[in-house]
This record gives structure tokens, C-alpha cells and sequence, in this order.
């Protein structure tokens, strides 16, 4: 089964790690560790833990994809950062898209477990990371071409989609 420390460790570095921020062009504002001021209103964002975040990561993230379920390494982690950064239900219907399971709804239940675990090993799992990968480039385009104001982030969030490629 996966390791989530394991899968964490990139997603913390493609969130910024523990730097700050608070970018008028970031839908998600105030910033820490990758946990917005817009997911979690409640927070104090700046004085955000890296601790506590990974305990918001591993509930609201990882445990919905399903990820101590996911037999490939690569696979739930690469779930896991996708799900950070476009959220859970986008990340796990792309998953789906790239599977052909129907439907696609975003919730990785039973159906798609059994998909990713029968078809993620050997060969299949490199084959399932590229059709993810070209599905998630296609989301982020999707997003600038619909905001113009997001496209000075399509370079890094295809940056980060293709890291996991190579």
C-alpha cells in the first residue's frame, strides 16, 4: 500500500514548503504549506505548522482519493498532488477519465480502487501517469483559457504536472 509520508514530501515542496504568501492572483489568498485562507477560514494561515498541515493534507486529501488503498507509490502520490491542487473531486475525475470508469463523479469509491490497483502495476502504471498527466495540462488550460488572469500560473502548474513524468 502507499505511504502517505512518502507522497506528502512533494506536494509540501510544489506548495512552497513553509514560506508565507499572500498573492492578489492566488484564488486560495493568504498561503502556508500549500492550506489557503479560502479552504480554511478558520485558520491562522501564518502561523500554520507544517504538522498541522500534514494532518489536514492526510484527512481532507489523501483519505478521499483513498490512498492507504492505492497498492502503486507513484500513482497515490501523484493523486495526492493533483487532489492539492485542484482539488479532490477534479483530481479523482480526471482518475476516472484516464481509467474509463463510469461515471466519472469525483468520488474514488470501490469501482475505482479496483481500476487503479488491476491496471496501475507493471507497464500500466507509466501508461496511467502520462493519460493523467495530459488530462491535468488540459484542466489547467482549460482554466486560463476560461480566466485570462490564471495564466501566469500555467507554466508552473504544467511544471509541476510533468515532474511527475519524468
Amino acid at each position: 500500500m502507499a505511504d502517505f509520508d512518502e507522497a506528502i514530501r512533494t506536494t509540501l515542496a510544489h506548495e512552497g514548503g513553509g514560506r508565507h504568501t499572500n498573492d492578489p492572483d492566488d484564488r486560495g489568498g493568504e498561503t502556508r504549506y500549500g492550506i489557503s485562507r479560502r479552504a480554511y477560514p478558520h485558520l491562522d494561515i501564518a502561523n500554520l505548522s507544517e504538522q498541522k498541515a500534514r494532518d489536514i493534507y492526510r484527512r481532507d486529501y489523501w483519505e478521499r482519493i483513498g490512498g492507504d488503498r492505492i497498492h502503486s507509490q507513484a500513482v497515490a502520490a501523484l493523486l495526492l498532488d493533483a487532489a492539492v491542487n485542484m482539488g479532490v473531486r477534479t483530481a479523482s475525475r480526471l482518475a476516472q477519465v484516464a481509467l474509463a470508469v463510469t461515471p466519472a463523479d469525483g468520488v474514488i469509491g470501490t469501482a475505482t480502487l479496483t481500476a487503479i490497483n488491476a491496471r496501475c502495476q507493471g507497464d500500466g502504471e507509466g501508461l496511467f501517469v502520462v493519460r493523467y498527466t495530459i488530462l491535468r495540462i488540459a484542466r489547467y488550460a482549460e482554466i486560463c483559457n476560461r480566466d485570462r488572469g490564471q495564466a501566469r500560473f500555467l507554466l508552473g502548474w504544467v511544471n509541476r504536472a510533468l515532474g511527475r513524468v519524468a
